[in-house]
């Protein structure tokens, strides 16, 4: 009785399987600079990130109207 290999002959080389993992991490590539620049575009300013406290935007608040 024969040998019966379990891996499916597509008649498809490795440089295929290089083109389609190529292709793939484009794609991922791709996912990540949409998300990351969704993200970029909606991120707060540093000031209002710092100082997201009450205290810190009253002491800001403060800071602003005595420089005036």
């Amino acid at each position: 009785m024969p040998h019966r290999s379990t891996v499916v002959k597509t008649g498809n080389g490795p440089v295929t399987a290089i083109a389609v993992l190529m292709v793939g991490l484009m794609a991922v590539g791709m996912v990540f600079l949409v998300l990351g620049g969704a993200l970029y575009l909606n991120e707060q300013p540093s000031d209002q990130r710092a100082l997201s406290s009450l205290p810190a935007r009253s002491i800001q608040a403060t800071d602003r109207s005595a420089a005036n």
